[in-house]
């Protein structure tokens, strides 16, 4: 589970980048970011090479060779950003890209090896079979998890970028807040969309399972209602220019939606729900 999450994390700050506004942003904030997806990537393969035990049998799995590949272009965008130097041109957009989309394919990857119903996992045998993912609903979810995770720590680092660069214009961070808003929006309806047919035919989980019920009391009182509301308050400071709060409130909601996007991991292995 937690190697699906950090390359969904890492994916998600590599695609941040390939849509902002990195001509406005300077070298030196994508260099931090190309940094940071990296040692996240990085940090995925390590405990993907960890859960196998066998360090060759698990370079041959997919989703270590999808993470060593988006490491490749990750590690190629560092070397054009440093040869550019103040001119950003478009190329490290692309370079940025292609590691997200391979580091997304690992952690879809990850995420259909553990949301695979297992024989052997206790109580497997009183969950349907309906019940479990299928790969276009496990596909969107990781998308959208991967760009909340992503755009969120893009965003709180770039508002960093205010402090030091007076004068960078608002642009940057009012453009990355739109598509926050966007994608956490798009987050929530997701998640309606797929409690709506439990919640009306009554497939919840038993009393009995505390943890499934704590995971999702998390999931939607954590990382949708509490991040919602912190959501609205970040666009206002946007609006009104108050970089600094807008920051400080990034910070917070990358704990919401971190604690958010890890139950919704937990309840794909356990119950099969794309949340």
């Amino acid at each position: 589970m937690f190697p699906a999450f950090l390359a969904q994390y890492a994916a998600g700050c590599f695609l941040a980048v390939a849509v902002s506004a990195i001509r406005q942003t300077g070298w030196r904030y994508l260099r931090l970011m190309c940094i940071v997806s990296c040692s996240i990537a990085m940090l995925a393969l390590v405990f993907n090479l960890l859960e196998f035990g066998a360090p060759l049998d698990a370079l041959q799995h997919p989703a270590a060779i999808l993470l060593i590949a988006g490491l490749a272009a990750g590690f190629g965008w560092l070397f054009v950003n440093a040869s550019q130097g103040e001119t950003v041109r478009n190329s490290q957009r692309a370079y940025a890209a292609a590691a997200g989309l391979a580091c997304l394919t690992a952690a879809l990857s990850l995420a259909i090896a553990n949301a695979s119903p297992n024989p052997t996992r206790p109580g497997a045998e009183h969950i349907s079979h309906a019940t479990w993912l299928s790969g276009a609903e496990l596909a969107f979810s990781a998308f959208l998890g991967a760009g909340l995770l992503g755009v969120a720590t893009a965003a709180m680092l770039l508002g960093h970028r205010y402090l030091t660069d007076t004068g960078m214009p608002i642009a940057p961070l009012r453009w990355i807040t739109r598509i926050y808003i966007a994608l956490f929006a798009a987050r929530v309806l997701w998640v309606i969309a797929m409690l709506s047919p439990r919640a009306w035919a009554g497939a919840w989980p038993s009393l009995g399972e505390i943890y499934t019920w704590l995971a999702l009391s998390v999931r939607l009182g954590v990382g949708l209602l509490v991040a919602g509301v912190f959501a609205y308050m970040i666009w206002d400071c946007v609006k009104r220019r108050a970089t600094q709060s807008a920051t400080a409130l990034y910070y917070l909601s990358m704990l919401f939606i971190f604690f958010g996007e890890l139950t919704a991991q937990f309840l794909s292995r356990t119950e099969g729900w794309a949340l």
